[in-house]
C-alpha cells in the first residue's frame, strides 16, 4: 500500500494565500460592478430630470404666453377694436390657459414632494360623495375648455360612500384621474362619475371616459413612474403623462386601492377605493366590482 503523502506547511500557505487572493479579486469587481450601477443610476437620474424639464419648459411657456397675449388684447381691446363677444371668448382663454398653468405646476410640486419622499398624509373621515362633487365643479373650466360633459351619477340612492384617508391626497389623487380623464376624451364626450359604497364597506370612486383607451403596455408605464426612484419625474404630460402615477400613488399611501382597466377603442374605467371610517384605514384586501352602468363593454 502506498503511504499516504500530506501536504507541507509551505504548500498550505501557497494555497490559503491563492484561495485570498481569488476572495479580494472578487470583492473588487463586485465593488466595480457596485460603482458601475451607481453611476449608470445617477446618469439616468440626470437625463430623466433634464428631460423633465426640458419637458416642463414647453408646458409652462405654452398657457402662460396664452395668458400675456389674450389679457393684452383685453387691456387694449380699445386699439383691436374688440366686439362684446370677442372679450368674452378671450376672457375664457385667459382662464382656461390659467386653470391649466396652475394644473401643471401642482403637478410638479407633486411630483417633486412624492420623489423626494416628502409627503405626509393626516387621515381623517371622508365623505367620497361630497369630494366627487368638489372635485367635478373644480374640472369644469377645463371640461369646457376640452369640450366634453362630466355627469356625476352618485344619486342620493344606497348607503353614503364613505372612506379614512387623506381628504387632501384624496382630493388630489381625484384631480389627476378626472384631468386625464378630460384629455383622453374626444369632443362631446361624456365622463361618467361615481362615488359608491362598495359590499366590503369600502367607499370607492369610478370614472369612465369614452377615448382611445389605453394598452397593457401604457397602462404599465403610467403607473410605474415613482417605482424606481431615478425615474420619479422622468415622464411627459402626453397620453396619460404622470397624472395616474401621483394619483395611484396618493391613494395607495393611504392604505387604499387602485386600479385601471382599458380597451382599445372604448376607453378606460379607473376606479379607487379607501377603508371605511370604522377601519381607521387600516388596508383591507380583495377586489370590487365597478358598477354595471360604467363598466366598459366587452
Amino acid at each position: 500500500m502506498r503511504d499516504l503523502v500530506t501536504f507541507e506547511s509551505k504548500s498550505s500557505a501557497l494555497m490559503s494565500a491563492f484561495a485570498t487572493g481569488i476572495a479580494e479579486t472578487i470583492a473588487v469587481r463586485r465593488a466595480e460592478r457596485t460603482a458601475q450601477k451607481a453611476r449608470a443610476e445617477a446618469e439616468a437620474s440626470i437625463r430623466a430630470r433634464a428631460e423633465f424639464l426640458a419637458n416642463m419648459n414647453h408646458e409652462l411657456r405654452t398657457p402662460l404666453n396664452a395668458i400675456i397675449g389674450f389679457a393684452t388684447m383685453l387691456k387694449e381691446g380699445e386699439s383691436y377694436k374688440l366686439s362684446a363677444e370677442q372679450r368674452d371668448t378671450y376672457a375664457d382663454y385667459v382662464l382656461q390657459s390659467a386653470d391649466l398653468l396652475l394644473s401643471h405646476i401642482n403637478t410638479l410640486l407633486e411630483a417633486a414632494a412624492l420623489d423626494g419622499g416628502e409627503v405626509a398624509i393626516e387621515p381623517a373621515s371622508i365623505n367620497l360623495a361630497e369630494t366627487l362633487g368638489e372635485a367635478v365643479k373644480r374640472a369644469k373650466v377645463a371640461a369646457d375648455a376640452a369640450k366634453v360633459s362630466i355627469e356625476d351619477k352618485t344619486g342620493a340612492a344606497g348607503a353614503p360612500a364613505g372612506g379614512w384617508g387623506d381628504p387632501v391626497r384624496t382630493a388630489q389623487a381625484l384631480d389627476h384621474v378626472i384631468r386625464t380623464a378630460i384629455k383622453s376624451s374626444p369632443e362631446k364626450a361624456r365622463i361618467i362619475v361615481r362615488a359608491v359604497a362598495a359590499d366590503d364597506g369600502w367607499g370607492e370612486i369610478a370614472i369612465r371616459d369614452h377615448g382611445p383607451g389605453l394598452s397593457g403596455e401604457d397602462i404599465a408605464k403610467a403607473l410605474s413612474a415613482f417605482d424606481e426612484t431615478h425615474r420619479g419625474l422622468d415622464r411627459s404630460f402626453a397620453g396619460p403623462g404622470i397624472g395616474l402615477a401621483i394619483a395611484r400613488t396618493f391613494i395607495e399611501m393611504q392604505g387604499g386601492r387602485f386600479a385601471v382597466k382599458s380597451k382599445l377603442g372604448e376607453g378606460t374605467l379607473i376606479r379607487f377605493a379607501l377603508p371605511p371610517p370604522e377601519e381607521t384605514g387600516a388596508a383591507a384586501s380583495g377586489e370590487t366590482e365597478p358598477d354595471k352602468e360604467i363598466k366598459l363593454a366587452g
